[in-house]
């Protein structure tokens, strides 16, 4: 055989294991890494949504709780939401849209349900900071209806024996919600049917100006004997109808109004007559309110009966506790709804 021929099959020979072997190790080398496990995978949500189109969050839903990671994160939570809720099914109401108008996802899940009104918890998108802020007046508005082009939310409310509100609310920069309009409609049919339910058929008139009643500004009605009715802008109605200048609450009882709790301090004298004075759910009314002094002091003296018997008469100086006298002319301190020591004062 050729010297040569087989010197040049041996190097052949020898050559092909060397260039498989190489070939491996390259091939080795260039694998790809194993993949590090995706942080999705090792928590629990419920879903994903968008805030932006380029914001995506996963929200988990628990009873009270909505718990918000960014997608773009690392895993950690971005935060986590709270709230108060009296609906079984508020984790199933959860929404997410753009309730104020700037362009951001923000959300809502029920707070209450009524017959007469819904209302909702709300989170507003905060772009400075990238979370979300609570809205705590928006949980306040029946019914709400929110405008987004407008940046407005309305609502109407149906009350029962005192007439429609409805109501108008701007939300602001800094994400809050304020009351721009109120009203009442069918509020001269309300006054005049409350007049002619407690006092009989009489003609009913607005009164000039505004009153005031338990420290809200009220529209007020007269009548010809001077009785007047009143209401705030939300449908809180009160009547004095014996003229003596105390409101009390008007109510509903399902078929007609009836005359309720006296307000401000009127209120207090009847709670503490009925208490002391009183056993049961007896009406205690105040027959006269009186202006004078006590002690030096700027003072006001209602005169109580309970089903037209003379009970008490309650004083109370201005910036100072209750006092109280029966038949002996003597005033005792009743601060605390039992008669304690007598006051060397006397109402003049």
């Amino acid at each position: 055989m050729n010297i040569k021929k087989i010197a040049l099959a041996l190097c052949i020979f020898l050559a092909l294991p060397l260039t498989a072997c190489g070939e491996k190790t390259k091939a080795e080398d260039t694998a790809p890494a194993k993949q590090a496990t995706d942080w999705r995978n090792q928590i629990e949500y419920d879903g994903s949504f968008y805030v932006s189109k380029e914001i995506k969050l996963l929200y988990s839903l628990d009873k009270g709780t909505i718990t918000l990671w960014d997608d773009s994160g690392a895993g950690e939570k971005l935060q986590t939401l709270t709230y108060d809720t009296a609906v079984a099914d508020a984790i199933e109401n959860l929404t997410r849209e753009d309730i104020n108008g700037d362009g951001y996802a923000d959300l809502q899940t029920v707070y209450s349900e009524t017959q007469e009104a819904s209302c909702y918890n709300l989170w507003l998108w905060d772009a400075d900071d990238g979370k979300y802020v609570p809205c705590a007046a928006y949980r306040l508005v029946k019914n709400p209806v929110p405008d987004p082009v407008s940046g407005t939310v309305s609502s109407v409310l149906e009350t029962e024996g005192f007439g429609t509100v409805r109501a108008a609310y701007q939300f602001s920069e800094d994400l809050s919600l304020e009351l721009a309009s109120q009203t009442v409609e069918g509020a001269d049919a309300v006054a005049a049917e409350i007049f002619r339910t407690l006092i009989g058929d009489m003609a009913v008139s607005p009164s000039e100006g505004e009153t005031t009643v338990n420290g809200e500004a009220c529209t007020a009605y007269t009548t010809e004997t001077g009785a007047h009715i009143a209401y705030t802008s939300d449908a809180h109605w009160y009547a004095d109808i014996n003229c003596l200048g105390l409101y009390r609450a008007v109510e509903w009882n399902g078929t007609g109004y009836t005359l309720g709790h006296y307000m401000e301090d009127a209120g207090e004298a009847q709670d503490l007559a009925r208490a002391a004075y009183t056993n049961g759910d007896v009406s205690v009314d105040i027959t006269a309110k009186d202006f004078g002094f006590f002690g030096g002091r700027s003072a006001v003296q209602y005169t109580m009966e309970a089903e037209g018997v003379f009970l008490c008469k309650l004083c109370k100086p201005d910036l100072g506790g209750w006092y109280v006298t029966v038949d002996d002319g003597l005033y005792y301190d009743f601060s605390r709804g039992e008669i304690g020591e007598v006051s060397e004062h006397a109402f003049s």
